[in-house]
């Protein structure tokens, strides 16, 4: 196996700031916060989400909000299979709009996929509806299921089958009775993600404005608390203004590899130590917020000082 294949990155700040710099300054924000909301909803492994785009007059599947072409933002990751999947469903809805089209994703562990999940496409009140579900139904299950519902003959692996939709003319309903749904449990929810990005949206724009989007670090920073928020979410725990200024201005401690439950990814996440806090300038004057460059950190009184001993120990 390629090892190259083995180290996609779910959500690359780096990438997102080169691909955002091609949008204008509206559709930044609008891209920004869609990619940060579907990549949280992968990482925490939605049992079941629902995702709805849009058909333009070219028959192009597109984000209902930012008009990115779905296509193109499936090739981002890097799996070659996957986008000539969407590209055969986009074509198969343009035609045959009145048909369920079912793109298949086994469990593989040298793709990173640590689900077997089946994703459903369909044609609704003029938008295109994505369902993706996880189920039990390895590889070999899904083969035969597809066999079945298609007429075709069965595939002979795993990349043959992620690159190979059918289209049904079956309701959503009577294709789930195909197969067997996942029973675990989700930690958080994709209502639950959605708020959290956009709280965090809201906060890092008022902070620092259109850099937000041009900058990559800033990217990461607003991701990596999102990450974190959503996890707490599922404990019940608040996020402190304390802790928000150091997602922004905190010093980098540690980046932690967070495996993605819903596509072939890891994610880096990071963690960021306090640099926010009182600190004393030269005239004696205290202030609160983003430390300066050369202030050490009282261990006794905890206010930042310049100088030989702190001021007030």
């Amino acid at each position: 196996m390629n090892q190259e294949r083995i180290k996609q990155v779910g959500f690359s700040a780096e990438k997102e700031e080169i691909f955002l710099r091609r949008l204008d300054n509206r559709n930044r924000r609008v891209n920004l916060e869609q990619e940060l909301k579907t990549q949280l909803a992968e990482d925490f492994g939605l049992v079941e989400f629902t995702l709805k785009y849009k058909i333009n007059s070219d028959g192009k599947i597109v984000d209902i909000i930012s008009g990115q072409e779905i296509v193109e933002l499936t090739s981002r990751g890097g799996i070659k299979e996957e986008t000539e999947s969407i590209g055969k469903i986009e074509e198969g809805l343009k035609n045959n709009p009145e048909k369920t089209f079912i793109h298949f994703s086994p469990k593989n562990e040298n793709l990173g996929y640590p689900n077997n999940c089946v994703d459903f496409w369909r044609v609704v009140d003029d938008e295109v509806v994505w369902n993706r579900m996880v189920v039990k139904n390895n590889f070999e299950e899904m083969n035969k299921t597809r066999q079945v519902l298609s007429g075709e003959e069965k595939v002979e692996n795993e990349m043959e089958i992620l690159k190979s939709p059918i289209g049904v003319e079956l309701k959503l309903a009577e294709v789930f009775d195909f197969f067997r749904l996942s029973e675990e449990k989700n930690i958080t929810d994709l209502n639950k993600i959605e708020a959290v990005v956009e709280k965090y949206l809201e906060q890092f724009e008022n902070e620092f404005g259109e850099k937000l989007t041009e900058d990559q670090e800033l990217i990461f920073r607003l991701y990596s608390i999102c990450h974190e928020a959503s996890k707490r979410e599922s404990e019940q725990r608040i996020m402190k203004r304390s802790e928000l200024e150091i997602y922004m201005y905190g010093i980098m401690k540690e980046i932690k590899v967070e495996k993605s439950s819903g596509c072939a990814a890891t994610t880096t996440v990071g963690s960021f130590g306090e640099k926010i806090g009182y600190y004393v300038l030269s005239n004696g004057e205290v202030k609160k917020g983003v430390v300066p460059e050369g202030f050490k950190e009282c261990k006794k009184c905890g206010c930042w000082y310049q100088g030989e001993k702190c001021p007030f120990c």
